[in-house]
């Protein structure tokens, strides 16, 4: 009986749906759907890059659908977590989450990366819609927040795939079998990715829009287009031939690692003068002239919505006068010479070029 039950939750049709910046989640979405491939199942690997509508394609059979996608701000990116919302609680089949996030080697000491509400969050979703949860992975790809850290050296990418490949291999194994794999580490780590939750909800507040804003194009760039062509959201728009990043920007990093001519930077610089001008704003004058308008009992939410609304304005006027004032040449060297991306290495997954995207 235990045979018979096992073989009839046996897939025939496995579709995956992703989003990846720089290849980590499509590279991940590939090695499962290979493994399908020999198993002989039917596979469809789709991309919501700039979807509108979701078409579900039709089964050959009983149906496991994935969802892959990295890791932002401790948290599940805005296009994901929308997609997810709006995906039809009809298709209640098997289901499975793999989110890659900053795994990271110093020497021989493999680091992992922490998923926060990344993988939570979108489960109770389709929970919440009838889905069944068969899987869930959290992999530890090579980070790619140039922003932050340099690209790694080609041997610590080698190293740190080779190892998630192998993880890949063991979670197809096991779920396109019909069992359940939830890597153990999942609820070890399961009460500090509920301390950053809390986290996670200010990304998707203030971190995603203010990080928007401090990507700049040098005077290398030559107006090829590429980055607005393979942005995943439609954020950017060419304005005095120039890339200009709306508040849309998931800072998945594919702009500045597609670039041909590495003229897309982070300015460092951009990103001190917005909080430091913000500051001397006089918020709470503000506040109070609008708090005098306001039911105490709606005091503090009133509060917080006004005080966001503020810093999404400050954070689009400034970087938008920063916007105009690049085009001054010396001004446009200073804030690129400025930006540690500019002396950075750059990271693409092994094998993605951006025709993959």
């Amino acid at each position: 009986m235990r045979v018979l039950a096992m073989f009839s939750l046996m897939y025939d049709d496995v579709t995956i749906y992703y989003f990846s910046g720089t290849g980590n989640a499509l590279t991940a979405s590939r090695w499962i759907t290979e493994s399908a491939k020999k198993k002989g199942r039917q596979t469809n690997l789709i991309s919501i890059d700039r979807i509108k509508k979701i078409a579900v394609p039709a089964a050959a059979g009983k149906r496991l659908l994935g969802f892959c996608y990295p890791t932002h701000g401790f948290g599940i990116p805005w296009i994901m977590l929308k997609f997810i919302f709006k995906f039809p609680g009809r298709e209640r089949c098997d289901v499975f989450l793999m989110n890659t996030r900053a795994g990271s080697k110093i020497g021989k000491l493999f680091l992992p990366g922490v998923s926060g509400i990344a993988q939570l969050l979108p489960a109770l979703i389709l929970l919440g819609k009838g889905f069944r949860i068969r899987g869930l992975l959290p992999l530890d790809m090579p980070s790619n927040w140039i922003s932050i850290h340099p690209g790694y050296n080609p041997a610590a990418v080698a190293a740190l795939l080779a190892r998630c490949c192998v993880r890949v291999d063991g979670f197809s194994e096991r779920i396109l079998s019909g069992r359940a794999y939830f890597r153990p580490n999942v609820l070890v780590m399961l009460p500090v990715d509920m301390a950053l939750a809390p986290v996670a909800f200010m990304y998707f507040l203030y971190g995603r829009f203010f990080l928007a804003k401090v990507f700049i194009a040098a005077t290398d760039c030559d107006t090829c287009r590429l980055c607005e062509q393979k942005c995943p959201t439609a954020s950017i728009r060419i304005v005095d031939n120039r890339p200009f990043w709306k508040f849309t920007c998931e800072s998945c990093m594919r702009c500045i690692n597609v670039c041909p001519r590495r003229a897309i930077q982070v300015s460092h610089l951009l990103a001190v003068i917005i909080p430091v001008v913000s500051s001397f704003l006089p918020i709470a004058l503000l506040l109070a002239i609008f708090n005098s308008y306001i039911p105490s009992s709606l005091m503090k939410p009133a509060d917080f919505i006004i005080d966001w609304g503020i810093s999404l304005t400050l954070f689009f006027v400034i970087s938008g006068l920063v916007f105009w004032l690049i085009r001054i040449k010396w001004i446009n060297q200073l804030f690129s010479a400025t930006s540690l991306t500019k002396y950075w290495r750059r990271y693409m997954a092994p094998g993605i070029k951006p025709k993959d995207f």
